[in-house]
């Protein structure tokens, strides 16, 4: 039975008398809040092997390493090294070498803090007409909110 507050027991109309449930007529703060905290408790930016980061940081690791195995393969089979009138401006910038990291980035462990994970995709590098691919193992770790990628060197 709902107590009526300010109606006295004999009949009158409804809106003059108002019902009275005080805890759950308006869900206090915590109720709206609580969602909201387990929200951000949960957006802790966990290192990813496939995060748009991740990929930049794979292949500027790898491009920037100008004595690579990969590249220097490429550049050795490739066409355009073997040609005598490589001194063209055109054909130098086509002998700069062009890498893509594979769709598909695999995790092939995970630390057990899950801030440390080691992964492992498919690189090419393309120098003028000859693509030579490979597959490249990575680290990703987060230490005080940075992360960081290490390429680990290409073995033949």
């Amino acid at each position: 039975m709902l107590l009526r507050i300010g109606c006295p027991m004999r009949v009158q109309p409804r809106r003059a008398c108002r019902t009275s449930m005080p805890y759950f007529r308006k869900p206090p703060m915590v109720f709206w809040s609580f969602p909201f905290l387990l929200f951000l408790s949960g957006c802790d930016a966990a290192p990813e092997c496939d995060s748009f980061e991740t990929r930049n940081a794979v292949l500027k690791t790898v491009s920037d390493d100008h004595k690579n195995a990969l590249v220097e393969y490429a550049a050795k089979n490739s066409t355009m090294a073997k040609s005598s009138d490589a001194s063209s401006e055109a054909e130098k910038s086509k002998q700069q070498p062009s890498y893509v990291l594979g769709e598909k980035i695999v995790t092939t462990s995970t630390s057990k803090d899950k801030r440390t994970l080691k992964c492992s995709s498919s690189i090419s590098a393309t120098v003028g007409d000859t693509k030579a691919s490979k597959e490249v193992n990575f680290t990703v770790q987060q230490s005080d909110g940075k992360i960081t990628v290490s390429v680990d060197p290409f073995q033949f």
